[in-house]
């Protein structure tokens, strides 16, 4: 009987081991940071935003996603805000107007990928920051022919975007 119980206590033990395999784990102090920017073309920009965040420190890479999906966040609010101010000048006045709808709907396509990220549906998160991206560059259009300082907060938004598609790619080749 006693042979049954050690038999029957190792198929469980296996089963669960099996259906449960223990998660890699990283030294204390070692940060999934340069993993999760490894598919990002600026690197460095992509470390030094994820590390700006406190909660980078221990996060592993899908929390690294939510930071990456947050800070873009941010600053598509921070553009719309901007862009609102524009709109007092008479030469932007109506590309202003656009780019402030534009980032709008953005925030919310942003935030809509920090729910999706939040349930693991990987490819709306792609989806909500490429759509993003797009949107970014249709404000650029709409500012044809003008210089003002928006163009470059376009393009610093456009690598925020960046960073989290890259992020959300190494979740996902990480089955996480």
């Amino acid at each position: 009987m006693e042979n049954y119980v050690n038999t029957f206590f190792m198929v469980f033990l296996v089963t669960i081991l099996i259906s449960n395999p223990p998660q890699p784990t990283r030294a204390a102090g070692e940060s999934l940071i340069p993993t999760a920017c490894q598919n990002v073309e600026k690197k460095g920009f992509c470390n030094a935003m994820l590390e700006s965040d406190p909660n980078s420190n221990n996060a592993d890479l899908p929390g690294l996603g939510l930071i990456a999906l947050k800070q873009a966040a941010s600053n598509a609010s921070d553009i719309a805000e901007y862009a609102k101010t524009l709109s007092n000048d008479p030469n932007l006045k109506e590309g202003a107007a656009k780019c402030l709808q534009l980032y709008l709907e953005t925030a919310d396509k942003i935030n809509d990928s920090v729910a999706s990220a939040k349930s693991k549906a990987h490819t709306d998160v792609n989806a909500g920051l490429n759509a993003a991206i797009t949107n970014s560059k249709s404000c650029d259009a709409a500012l044809s022919g003008h210089e003002c300082e928006l163009s470059g907060k376009n393009e610093v938004f456009r690598w925020l975007c960046e960073n989290a598609l890259g992020v959300n790619k190494a979740v996902m080749d990480g089955k996480n």
